[in-house]
């Protein structure tokens, strides 16, 4: 293990008791001991509930983001289906199209006798509707070569078409109300979700964070874990041995130890990890910062985030 033995930095300064204020962590006394147990427990119980609340919301956010995905599903489909039926009926009508011009084409090379007698031009018998005109007209060379009932198959087709199209687009406006409900519905889930990890993980990174804060001033040696000195996976894991987290005394371990995010989501307490191979590790307090075990001449201290060639980063718990 070759833990916290690179640069050396200047000792702390009296900017160190600000930032201690302004993160709002107390140094550690030994008048607090005897209510120590109390305190733990109360403290794990509101972690156990802080969790319990983050655990149901996240099941929630699955089974919404289920429902929104198999809502898209069926709106796809209806979508589809709608569109197709659209085709379908321009199709129809173009088959209808085509049989008034038949209609018209076998009308006019045929005289039409008519209830008072005599004979109609075929000018008089290519005009109106095709349908009405071949129900109510006798064609005097009687070959409609099934026209009529043609005529009126297709007519039905049209019917039932638009009867369809009617019903799915209806299906695919209650579709679309139903997902743009789903959507409201699991933002709001996902920000309660976050808001409620982000509670488990104050309470947990809080007595980690507070307890490495309270040793900045003490001093490296290498291989040890406290009480008073450390190196640096000494304190991370005496630190968060405070929240009930067991992490592995090595740098290279604890960074296989949790789960691994990006700096854009780090929180107090979060380990963050420097080198290539890992072989420093310090805790994330907020504002760019970090408290680590940095080496045997500067001890326990306040770094920037990036004062040293950045790895990575690590949630324990």
């Amino acid at each position: 293990m070759n833990d916290g033995r690179k640069h050396s930095h200047a000792r702390p300064s009296a900017a160190i008791a600000t930032l201690v204020a302004i993160v709002g962590l107390e140094l550690a006394s030994a008048g607090t001991a005897s209510a120590a147990p109390v305190a733990s427990n109360d403290h794990d119980h509101e972690v156990a509930a802080a969790q319990a609340l983050a655990d149901r919301l996240s099941r929630q956010v699955d089974a919404t983001d289920h429902r929104h995905v198999t809502v898209q599903a069926s709106l796809q489909r209806a979508q589809k289906q709608a569109h197709a039926l659209t085709g379908s009926i321009r199709q129809e009508r173009r088959t209808t199209q085509a049989l008034r011009a038949e209609v018209a084409g076998l009308a006019g090379e045929s005289y039409t006798y008519t209830p008072s007698g005599g004979y109609d031009s075929p000018a008089q018998v290519t005009t109106g509707d095709s349908a009405t005109l071949l129900s109510n007209v006798v064609v005097v060379s009687e070959d409609t070569d099934g026209l009529a009932q043609r005529m009126a198959q297709s007519a039905d087709t049209m019917q039932q078409l638009a009867a369809q199209r009617a019903q799915t687009l209806q299906q695919v406006h209650t579709l679309q109300a139903s997902e743009r409900r789903l959507a409201v519905r699991e933002d709001k889930l996902q920000a309660r979700s976050d808001a409620a990890a982000g509670r488990v993980q104050d309470l947990m990174g809080g007595p980690a964070v507070q307890y490495a804060m309270s040793k900045v001033g003490n001093g490296y040696v290498y291989g040890a874990a406290g009480p008073s000195v450390f190196d640096c996976s000494g304190l991370t894991m005496a630190a968060w041995a405070q929240a009930g987290v067991a992490l592995p005394h090595s740098s290279s371990a604890q960074y296989s130890s949790g789960r691994h995010i990006s700096e854009s989501e780090l929180q107090p307490g979060d380990l963050v990890f420097y080198y290539s191979p890992i072989s420093h590790v310090g805790m994330y307090i907020g504002g760019g910062k970090i408290v680590n075990a940095l080496n045997p001449g500067a001890g326990v201290v306040i770094s920037g985030l990036h004062d040293m060639p950045y790895v990575g980063a690590v949630r324990p718990g």
